[in-house]
């Protein structure tokens, strides 16, 4: 169950796997809010079970930098990546819940 839930959290780090929280917001710009919370619980979930966690650290830095640099891109007026469903209450929610979320899990298992 473990290596499977790991392979499907590290799925997302190939943004051409369809059916990703990745691919959809870096490939079809489209950012799917179940899609993130369910990485974010599997991430927990693996994180709390199993004491070497590297990969899945090192993705989340990975995930947080890349999904902000989406934001700031759509943001960007000279920039032509433009995310198909935007709304400042998700670019909110991402800064103020889930990026946190995701922080949090970092810094927990650094400590």
């Amino acid at each position: 169950m473990d290596k499977k839930l790991k392979i499907e959290i590290l799925n997302n780090k190939d943004d051409l796997i369809e059916g990703t929280f990745c691919y959809l917001f870096f490939e079809d710009r489209v950012f799917d809010e179940s899609l993130l919370i369910n990485l974010i619980e599997n991430t927990r979930d693996y994180l709390s079970k199993n004491i070497d966690g590297r990969e899945i650290i090192e993705f989340l830095k990975w995930l947080s930098i890349c999904t902000n640099q989406c934001f700031s891109s759509h943001n960007a007026k000279d920039d032509l990546y433009t995310i198909s469903n935007y709304k400042i209450e998700m670019e909110t929610k991402w800064h103020n819940a889930w990026e946190p979320m995701i922080l949090r899990l970092i810094n927990l298992r650094l400590k």
